[in-house]
């Protein structure tokens, strides 16, 4: 039983324990509410000052019973409570509120569903880039542990409807489902698609076969970990140095350099220059890998190649080169 649960059913057991005394008293007894009040909880908690007592047949009989069956319950209320506080629960409880009132604050954040390995290198990269996200996590150990990281956590179950929209789904613009079962993955990008249609969805598969559901269900990307990590494998017997310089590009903390994505502004002084004459190069030291032109890539652009407004820059470069890209690209 959730503890928040169990606290609220020993507060109804008090209450029902009071209200039983008070009724049955004010029927049985020529007494006020508060004598009746002061005569029932002094019953129920054994300490009987002995200044108010049932004066009827009635009366004594009812006490009998309210006084065996009241302590009774009354323990188990007070037992209930005690271990509320003692254990923490109510630390916890907080906690909790703590964080959905945090999370209740965002919008336009990413949800992580699933803090297994490939969901904690996604923790890992987001924090990085300083990326606003939610943790949707059934276990809830690892839910403490991130938790005690900082890091905005629900525990339950992905697929529940209730879970993602406590964790933010109407409000996210994107969602990444990394559980390790297939048919999980389905039915989130199902669940989540269906809550919000407009959010952006990276499933992960584990079969090929299950790619295509994936697509099917609305999933905008599917990634395969042992797929890209085969691939991985096979260039990295075949070609290390590239490979070292890739995964230092993306894994090295202390590496300056980045991979980064910009959105050319229509207002932005490059739309219909050529990338030689961009300055893109010469001002800010950024290196274009490849374009985005609606679905198109364009990979290792020529330098002839005139930029438009809406592009979707691929560029490597360090941060203080990007931010010279930023406002270059946003026309300010």
């Amino acid at each position: 039983m959730q503890p928040t649960r169990q606290l609220m059913q020993a507060f109804f057991l008090l209450l029902l324990i009071i209200a039983t005394g008070v009724l049955g008293y004010l029927w049985l007894e020529d007494m006020s509410f508060l004598d009746t009040l002061w005569l029932t909880i002094t019953g129920v908690t054994t300490v009987g000052y002995g200044d108010i007592v049932p004066v009827t047949p009635g009366g004594r009989v009812f006490t009998l019973f309210l006084n065996i069956a009241g302590v009774g319950l009354f323990l188990y209320a007070v037992s209930n409570v005690t271990a509320f506080l003692i254990e923490g629960h109510l630390k916890n409880e907080l906690g909790r509120r703590k964080t959905m009132r945090a999370i209740e604050k965002l919008s336009n954040h990413i949800i992580v569903c699933g803090a297994g390995r490939v969901g904690n290198e996604i923790i890992f990269r987001l924090r990085k880039e300083k990326v606003p996200f939610v943790v949707v996590e059934s276990d809830p150990q690892k839910v403490a542990e991130l938790s005690a990281e900082g890091v905005l956590c629900v525990e339950g179950d992905a697929t529940s409807d209730a879970v993602l929209e406590q964790a933010g789904i109407h409000r996210a613009v994107g969602l990444v489902t990394s559980l390790p079962d297939d048919a999980a993955n389905v039915f989130v990008t199902l669940t989540s698609k269906g809550l919000n249609p407009r959010i952006k969805v990276v499933a992960r598969s584990n079969r090929p076969e299950t790619e295509e559901k994936l697509l099917r269900a609305g999933a905008d990307k599917v990634v395969s970990p042992s797929a890209i990590g085969g691939r991985r494998m096979a260039i990295s017997i075949l070609k290390p140095a590239s490979v070292d310089f890739i995964e230092t590009l993306m894994h090295d903390q202390d590496l300056e350099f980045e991979l980064e994505e910009v959105t050319v502004s229509s207002k932005s002084s490059l739309v219909g220059k050529e990338l030689r004459h961009s300055g893109i190069k010469q001002e800010a030291s950024a290196m274009v890998v490849a374009i985005k032109r609606g679905e198109k890539i364009i990979n290792n652009p020529p330098a002839h190649e005139k930029i438009q407004a809406g592009d979707l820059l691929i560029v490597i470069g360090t941060r203080s080169q990007m931010e010279k890209l930023e406002r270059m690209v946003s026309g300010d």
